[in-house]
């Protein structure tokens, strides 16, 4: 007679539920890997930083950041106090506190120059900067200018630069802004930002000639931009943009050479009128102020004021 066995199956998972460990309230961190919650008493560094580590997964931020401070306080040569300041950093980010953040990663670089962790660091400064951006572009901009102090050279400098310049763009400091891209140019010549740089700098240039009234170097140096970009960036972007851009700019030189014509017309001097009215039928043939300077080249001729 065979034994039963039916129930050792049974028996079997019922083992197994209770030597296996529960999982529940484990949490993941990519430092760490699966963390337990904290229990029992800290007897390590390590622990400790585990332990903080749990508390800023649970979004237990101001607790996390005393741990931290606890770990940089007893064991102040160890690795952990490195790391912790970093975390400390990262903790008041997450925090929505990004004057600290800033604070404290720049501490890092302060107590632990030429540190393996400096890109990383950096890295974290432009994450606060760019949060900034959202709230308070001029706080970003002192972030950026930052990191550009810190590493002029270094990998996340260009970009920094770049919002350096956007930041002033995006509050109408369009002459700062344009200054700015004009410094990446200069510093980062060879960088894969370049093509939106050239775009740039004559958009900025337009807008600050808006905030103005009729300044006409800065449009006459925008569209020689804009085709600069053109000829450097065929398949560029923003090469429709730019054209239809360099047909605006194009269409207001065209009236100003106009106007300019009828100043001398109005001053009875039809011929300097006409040279005028000639140049905008040249340089600018399509546009509705060609079409009026050679009305105006009619009208004189049919009065025998010019040949």
């Amino acid at each position: 007679m065979k034994p039963k066995l039916a129930f050792y199956p049974a028996i079997a998972f019922v083992v197994f539920l209770i030597t296996t460990p529960s999982y529940g309230k484990w949490v993941w961190n990519k430092d760490t890997g699966w963390m337990q919650p904290p229990s029992g008493e800290v007897v390590s560094p390590e622990q400790r930083y585990k332990n903080a580590l749990y508390l800023l997964v649970e979004q237990k931020y101001v607790n996390a950041i005393k741990e931290f401070k606890l770990i940089i306080d007893s064991n102040p040569n160890s690795e952990y106090a490195e790391l912790s300041q970093i975390k400390i950093g990262w903790a008041y980010y997450l925090n929505g506190d990004y004057k600290r953040a800033l604070k404290a990663y720049e501490k890092v670089l302060k107590e632990y120059p030429g540190t393996k962790r400096t890109k990383e660091v950096l890295e974290k400064e432009f994450q606060v900067g760019i949060a900034q951006m959202e709230t308070d572009e001029k706080a970003a901009i002192r972030v950026f200018e930052k990191i550009i102090e810190n590493h002029p050279m270094g990998p996340i400098a260009p970009e920094a630069q770049i919002k350096i310049a956007d930041s002033y763009f995006k509050i109408g400091y369009y002459e700062e802004s344009t200054e700015a891209y004009e410094k990446f140019l200069e510093n980062y010549p060879r960088n894969e930002w370049i093509p939106y740089v050239q775009y740039q700098i004559p958009l900025s240039k337009i807008y600050f000639e808006r905030q103005q009234e009729r300044n006409y170097g800065l449009l006459v140096s925008a569209r020689e931009d804009l085709e600069e970009y053109l000829v450097t960036n065929p398949g560029g972007v923003h090469v429709e943009d730019a054209r239809r851009l360099i047909e605006d700019i194009k269409i207001v030189e065209a009236e100003r050479e106009f106007e300019i014509g009828e100043f001398y017309l109005r001053r009875k001097s039809p011929s300097s009128a006409a040279m005028y009215f000639k140049y905008v039928i040249k340089g600018y043939p399509d546009t509705i102020w060609a079409e009026r300077a050679g009305e105006r080249l009619e009208f004189l001729r049919m009065i025998e004021a010019i040949k």
